[in-house]
């Protein structure tokens, strides 16, 4: 039996969710359904769910309050949210997990699955990565939930100096000649990162713009020279975006 606690303020949302577990999934018992962030926090310290339906947004306080008082608990969390993208982009860089509302019986099947299917370390480690993520006035110095053979590691921005493709895998390479392999396709690596300064040049390649040290023209789109003498090859496609960003960015000038 799955101990779990919904926190959410609308009443019909929370009425629905309720009826989706009690009829489709009984392996889950909610001994609470909380209107409010205090509330909340008083049950995770009473109950000690394994798992959180967590609204995002429950004024005047957010989820993240409620994770913030309760971070020596160790539980799962899954965020239900029916707007706020930078909250929702937060979370995916932690590796948490989330359902849009409405909620649907398939959404909660899955993230139900992915739930059973994790490591049992709880989301302890991804949660100090999201308030640590919320703090942070730099995004170079935010923390990234990397997909691992066996859970995730989490690395600083700041780290990454570019990403190669590997089949449907990804090659990260670190500062300080780390190098990880992320169990997903450059694709999900590249939407992850997008926000961070990150620019796709080649179909095998996303680098970090804050790691270029040199662009040199010639042979199809040229070559960006990087941090710890890495070299990449800007595909002819993508050459002219490439640029463009720089100009944007104002790394370089047309003049």
């Amino acid at each position: 039996m799955i101990e779990a606690l919904i926190v959410e303020n609308e009443k019909p949302q929370s009425d629905y969710l309720l009826q989706l577990l009690s009829k489709n999934f009984p392996e889950v018992h909610v001994p609470a359904v909380c209107d409010s962030i205090p509330e909340g926090i008083n049950k995770v310290q009473l109950l000690q769910p394994q798992l959180i339906f967590l609204d995002i947004e429950l004024p005047p306080y957010t989820g993240f309050d409620l994770l913030e008082q309760t971070r020596e608990q160790n539980y799962e969390v899954i965020f239900t949210t029916s707007y706020n993208k930078y909250a929702v982009k937060a979370i995916k860089f932690c590796a948490l997990d989330f359902i849009e509302k409405p909620v649907s019986e398939d959404d909660l099947k899955e993230a139900l699955m992915r739930f059973k299917n994790k490591v049992a370390i709880g989301s302890a480690k991804h949660i100090e990565a999201l308030l640590h993520n919320l703090k942070s006035p730099d995004k170079t110095g935010e923390l990234v939930g990397i997909p691992v053979l066996g859970g995730y590691e989490f690395i600083q921005v700041k780290e990454i100096i570019r990403c190669q493709a590997a089949d449907n895998y990804t090659d990260f390479y670190l500062a300080g000649n780390k190098k990880i392999t992320a169990a997903k396709t450059l694709k999900w690596v590249d939407e992850l990162l997008r926000d961070h300064s990150f620019f796709r040049v080649h179909d095998s390649h996303l680098i970090n713009l804050n790691h270029i040290k040199s662009y040199l023209k010639g042979g199809e789109g040229g070559v960006v020279l990087l941090s710890e003498k890495q070299e990449v090859d800007v595909s002819r496609r993508r050459k002219d975006d490439f640029l463009k960003e720089l100009v944007e960015r104002k790394m370089i000038s047309v003049k």
